[in-house]
């Protein structure tokens, strides 16, 4: 979706693939800390950095931290362990995050 919106625009884009045969499932999650790892170097190098975080509540029916405190305490659940830790690498690498939560998740 943001890769089509940015190319409709001109804008460059950097494709950084998973490597999910030599990683297996944590190719996930190192693809993540590679892209911070860039946004960050992209920074150093004087461009303007926006991170948007996708969040989405966890789905997964095993797990055991239903009960974890949220960033939006008025809706059940939490959001995504994979989109939260990475999230987090970003706020740690000091880059501006904008937080971008589904339309059916706002009860505001």
């Amino acid at each position: 979706m943001v890769e089509r919106l940015f190319r409709s625009e001109r804008f460059d884009v950097l494709t950084v693939p998973a490597d999910w045969t030599m990683h297996g499932k944590m190719a996930d999650i190192l693809l993540k800390q590679q892209i911070v790892d860039l946004a960050v170097d992209l920074l150093c190098w004087g461009s303007e950095v926006l991170c948007m975080t996708f969040l989405d509540l966890c789905r997964d029916s095993k797990c055991t931290w239903s009960r974890h405190e949220q960033l939006m305490p008025h809706i059940p659940g939490h959001f995504s362990h994979g989109t939260i830790h990475c999230r987090t690498q970003v706020i740690r690498a000091g880059l501006e995050t904008v937080n971008v939560i589904q339309s059916s998740l706002s009860r505001f």
